[in-house]
């Protein structure tokens, strides 16, 4: 039997008048994303896409002061603190600010808070803390200090969360399974099971007053109570709302429920969860909301640009005086007729006292099914793992002088004589040493190269150091504590030590592996006074001084006469670097910091990844003193990584804290674009660890069918659009016209902010990609007969007008052609949906033969060969870059019909 939903769909004879706002406030740009009302009601603040936040005079109905600015796209949340001193506000850059509000000024440095969206932020009810919410992630933040306090990574996305009415717990509602979570605010952990009733995704959670019980919405299109002490379902889910609930409120003083959804606000009596009978809505949908803590108005953001605002007072007394007196007399009969059984959530609410209930039948078929929405965007947050490895480093650099490695470990063996290192510690050693540091390494007390076995014995009595109580030391070190997963993994890697070294390679006398093996370093032979020689000499004196048993050079640690072994090499590589415990840099041209701009380090193709990779590196000049006095020359905010930066066109924090993805394509090949390989193929081979991609060691291939192989795996990786905006000449190893020659075609590149994935695989055909196709209209000179150079092009579709492009002095066809604007930098269409575009657009130029629509004298393969003749080609041109004029602002999309949708072959 399916469970009855309460609401006003189920009273057939209740009207429902719309209530429109007391108040608007105009201002906002575009269209509003959230709205907060300060605890003494006389302010409002809103968010909206067009990137500013705006506070509100309630008794004049105008702007109170300037608008803020702070966030690079969307303000998503805001929130007020309880004593109304502190407003905080969340973005779609994934920042968080914390504002004071007396001064409207930033209190605290701007928190980067997550990779993606913010989705929602709750003050605690002492104003001390908030919490946030993105994809997976909740984290509580000190708000004088802005540090973080706890991590919480629920096992689903969080839509929102809300502090409970004591502090003492957090409400999380997860989107995807469909229940909602009641969390210790300083464990993290479970306070109750999880709940779940409701038949979709939950979006919204509120506390009512005295703490022991909460509502959720859903995209089922009701809301449900919830008691906080047992989990259980509270009576019945109250319905009424013709689309998903988006949003539910409770009042500071337990009398009425809000709901949003639909584009309208509907009403509940709290106490006897009757509806009232007043909509309130207005031309423009309603797209956010809430309820001041006086209890007195309720806010609302509109798709308009405008903030509305309700009496509750009115609304009350409207609804009393809308009811029609048939409905109010029969309500008096049935609630005075003895036998009339008041619903049991009434004393349940009312009383704030928690009676047991068993919970109701989940909704089954109530409503038509919503289709849940989708999120792809997380970040990893491996760099908090990352410090423990640099707390063990840099605590053992120190104390560790001799060369001997297990003279600074007395003590701790001889407190752990008789214990074996657990199991798990064990295999991951194993693991750890023989797939991830390199295959030989040079053992620096001896200068002899040796294997992975070797290493594996050297460093196997340190396993002990990681004892039970050390684990639980480094879980407890993060609220909630880390998987024993997590921290072994990281424990092992802090005990197995090794530098690296990045140089440039000398023309001759580079010691050779066959050398290193044959012991020639230390023997009578001239060889080891060659300056190739004495730089590693040099290195492992530093290595030394380090407290390092271990280096790797790629001169004479890799065997190049064996294939196998220089395949895994090259592809291992970034992976040997990132793992290493310090990379030493030696620059053969520099002797003062002024002298790295014109060091050949900078410009050689290998040296990108070593300068990016390691966790730590260290800068020597050509007579091997060290350029600075840091311990890691990654420290930021540093004269050194300003010059770094200027140099390279790398920024700051991708210099410091480098992630290998395939995105960002565009502007990642440009740190490429002048570096220069010996073996025309390397130039795609050491971008491989930088984009997190792998390829086949093919030697004698060629630079461009290389760096094409690269291009088609980034490709398959993620499917970012940014590999596509390029310019030029294509490559000539392929069929396909679309794809660039090299990572200078990428030079000049507009910036794209990356929104979406699409769907790219090169086939026999070309590069098969879906486009956003917008036809042009061509200002023809008189033909000739010859071809045509600098055609002007128009676009007459959604205001576009004039297109400057740059062919670059491509000769256009006299034969008539069709051209058009091949749009790739767009939201995808899923399901149902258009395709959106954002205001700053790239494309391609496209022409393809004029054909009359069904010839009939096209048949059999005279019809296949022009339907695959005339396709869409890909012009040669300089980037292509314009803007949407209907497109308010830099956070909106115009959405167009998916008839513009095109797969093409390029």
């Amino acid at each position: 039997m399916t469970e009855e939903i309460q609401g006003v769909e189920s009273s057939p004879h209740l009207v429902e008048p719309n209530f429109p706002p007391s108040k608007c406030f105009s201002g906002h740009t575009s269209s509003l994303t959230c709205v907060a009302l300060f605890p003494n009601g006389k302010t409002i603040i809103s968010g909206s896409y067009d990137r500013r936040i705006r506070l509100w005079d309630v008794e004049t109905g105008q702007a109170s002061g300037e608008f803020l600015r702070g966030h690079k796209v969307a303000v998503c949340a805001v929130a007020v603190s309880p004593d109304g001193t502190k407003f905080v506000s969340g973005g779609g850059d994934g920042r968080i600010l914390i504002w004071n509000a007396a001064t409207r000024s930033l209190a605290t440095e701007p928190i980067e808070a997550y990779w993606n969206r913010v989705d929602c932020i709750s003050f605690s009810p002492d104003s001390a803390s908030i919490a946030s919410t993105a994809g997976k992630m909740i984290k509580i933040w000190d708000v004088e200090t802005a540090k973080l306090m706890m991590e919480i990574e629920l096992q689903n996305h969080a839509k929102q969360v809300a502090f409970s009415p004591e502090g003492s717990r957090i409400a999380a509602v997860s989107s995807y399974d469909h229940t909602v979570r009641i969390l210790d605010a300083k464990t993290g952990a479970l306070a109750v099971s999880p709940m779940a009733g409701h038949s979709d995704g939950l979006l919204s959670v509120a506390w009512f007053p005295n703490g022991q019980c909460l509502i959720t919405a859903s995209r089922d299109r009701t809301i449900r109570l919830w008691s906080s002490e047992t989990g259980c379902q509270i009576g019945h889910a109250l319905g009424g709302h013709p689309a998903p609930t988006v949003q539910v409120a409770v009042s500071s003083d337990g009398k009425f429920i809000a709901a949003l959804g639909g584009e309208s606000i509907r009403l509940w009596n709290a106490i006897t969860l009757d509806p009232i009978l007043l909509v309130l809505k207005h031309d423009s949908p309603v797209l956010c909301m809430t309820i001041s803590a006086d209890a007195r108005f309720i806010a609302g953001g509109s798709g308009d640009k405008r903030v509305f605002l309700w009496d509750i007072e009115s609304i009350t007394r409207q609804d009393c005086e809308s009811r029609p007196s048939e409905t109010l007399r029969l309500e008096s009969q049935e609630y005075s007729n003895p036998g009339h059984t008041v619903p049991q959530v009434i004393p349940v609410i009312a009383s704030h006292r928690l009676s047991p209930l068993k919970p109701s039948t989940p909704k089954e078929d109530a409503y038509p099914a919503v289709s849940r929405a989708r999120h792809g965007y997380f970040r990893q947050w491996w760099r908090h793992l990352r410090f423990l490895n640099t707390r063990q480093y840099s605590s053992s650099a120190r104390t560790t002088a001799s060369p001997n490695p297990q003279s600074n470990l007395e003590g701790d063996a001889s407190s752990n004589q008789g214990q074996s290192p657990a199991q798990d510690v064990l295999d991951e050693f194993n693991r750890y040493v023989m797939n991830d540091i390199p295959i030989r390494l040079i053992y620096v007390p001896t200068m002899e190269l040796v294997g992975r076995n070797f290493v594996k014995t050297h460093f196997l009595h340190q396993m002990k150091e990681i004892t039970e109580d050390l684990i639980a030391k480094e879980q407890a070190e993060f609220l909630p504590p880390l998987a024993r997963e997590r921290v072994v993994p990281t424990l092992v890697q802090s005990k197995v030590k090794y530098g690296i070294l990045s140089h440039r390679w000398l023309d001759t006398g580079e010691p050779s592996y066959q050398e290193m093996m044959g012991k020639n370093l230390h023997g009578p032979s001239h060889a080891r006074h060659l300056p190739g020689y004495i730089k590693l000499g040099r290195c492992c004196k530093e290595a030394r001084r380090l407290g390092l048993q271990f280096l790797w050079t790629d001169t004479c640690c890799i065997d190049k006469t064996s294939s196998a072994e220089l395949d895994e090499s090259i592809r291992s590589m970034f992976r040997w670097y990132r793992n290493s415990t310090i990379c030493i840099i030696y620059l053969g041209e520099t002797l003062i910091l002024e002298d790295l701009r014109r060091d050949e380090w900078f410009i050689r193709g290998w040296t990108l990844q070593e300068l990016l990779a390691p966790q730590k590196i260290k800068f020597f000049n050509k007579e091997w003193q060290p350029l600075t006095d840091q311990e890691d020359d990654k420290e930021e905010d540093t004269p050194l990584m300003t010059v770094l930066e200027e140099v390279t066109g790398i920024s700051e924090t991708e210099l410091q804290d480098f992630s290998p993805v395939p995105q960002h394509i565009d502007k990642r090949m440009t740190w490429a674009a002048q570096r220069r390989t010996t073996r025309a193929e390397d130039v795609a081979y050491s971008l491989m660890g930088i984009f997190d991609v792998s390829l086949q060691i093919a030697y004698g291939e060629g630079g461009e069918r290389a760096f094409g192989r690269l291009i088609e795996a980034l490709m398959h990786a993620g499917g970012d659009s940014s590999v596509l905006n390029w310019a030029g000449d294509p490559a000539r190893h392929h069929v396909s016209r679309a794809l660039p020659a090299s990572p200078a075609s990428y030079v000049g590149h507009p910036d794209i902010v990356r929104i979406g994935r699409l769907d790219l695989a090169l086939t026999s055909r070309g590069l098969r990609v879906p486009l956003v196709v917008l036809p042009l209209e061509v200002t023809r000179p008189e033909f000739d007969g010859h071809p045509v150079v600098n055609l002007k092009f128009r676009c007459p579709h959604h205001g576009i007008g004039e297109v400057n492009i740059d062919s670059r002095g491509y000769k256009f066809n006299a034969i008539p052609r069709q051209y058009a604007l091949g749009v790739f930098h767009y939201i995808p269409a899923e399901d149902s949906s258009n395709p959106g575009l954002p205001k700053e657009l790239t494309a391609y130029l496209l022409e393809r033969t004029e054909v009359e629509v069904n010839d009939p004298t096209l048949t059999g393969l005279s019809r296949h060969h022009r339907s695959t003749e005339d396709g869409w080609r890909r012009i040669p041109t300089g980037f292509i870059y314009f803007e949407l004029p209907e497109v308010p602002d830099f956070a909106s999309l115009w959405y167009v019909s998916r008839t513009c949708l095109e797969t093409v072959y390029l």
